[in-house]
């Protein structure tokens, strides 16, 4: 008999969803994919870093993206939930910035690729913003939701239809 951390629920296990990649993983690689390609294959598209026009808009942008993170992070904590997407989920967050985002955490490392191009002028991150989301809503969303309906039910399908997935 499997522990009750690791009991069947449908096709996941109560160990957590079977995400296809690791968030934090591509939140760190996608800026440095950019960056590399940024030097190797210049697309110049961007003006050069350092104009206003761009990096103040840049900057609040990375400003948006520190604080979904954080605040995503601090409402995991305060209800006693694991921020981990590996981890079991324990309770249904529906505070801070889950009020109005599913994914707080997901959409600032989107929001992180966007605040770099234009705070640095990565054509590249732009791109890379595209592939972050991709990856994050078919490889970690989707899955994600699939768990947390077979883990809360009518619970979880309540919180579907009051709070947009990304925005």
């Amino acid at each position: 008999m499997r522990p009750s951390s690791q009991r069947t629920l449908g096709h996941m296990t109560r160990a957590g969803p079977n995400i296809a990649v690791y968030p934090p993983a591509v939140s760190v690689i996608a800026p440095v994919v950019a960056v590399a390609l940024e030097w190797l294959v210049p697309l110049a598209v961007l003006p050069a870093a350092g104009r206003l026009l761009l990096a103040v808009p840049g900057a609040a942008l990375l400003g948006a993206a520190g604080w979904l993170a954080m605040s995503g992070t601090r409402a995991f904590e305060k209800a006693g939930t694991n921020v981990d997407p590996k981890q079991p989920t324990l309770k249904l967050v529906r505070s801070g910035p889950y009020r109005f985002t599913r994914n707080p955490m997901y959409l600032g490392m989107v929001v992180l690729q966007l605040g770099l191009a234009l705070t640095f002028s990565l054509d590249w991150a732009v791109l890379g913003a595209a592939v972050v989301f991709m990856l994050l809503h078919f490889g970690v969303v989707l899955p994600e939701e699939i768990y947390l309906t077979d883990l809360f039910g009518a619970e979880y399908q309540t919180f579907l239809t009051q709070t947009r997935r990304w925005l």
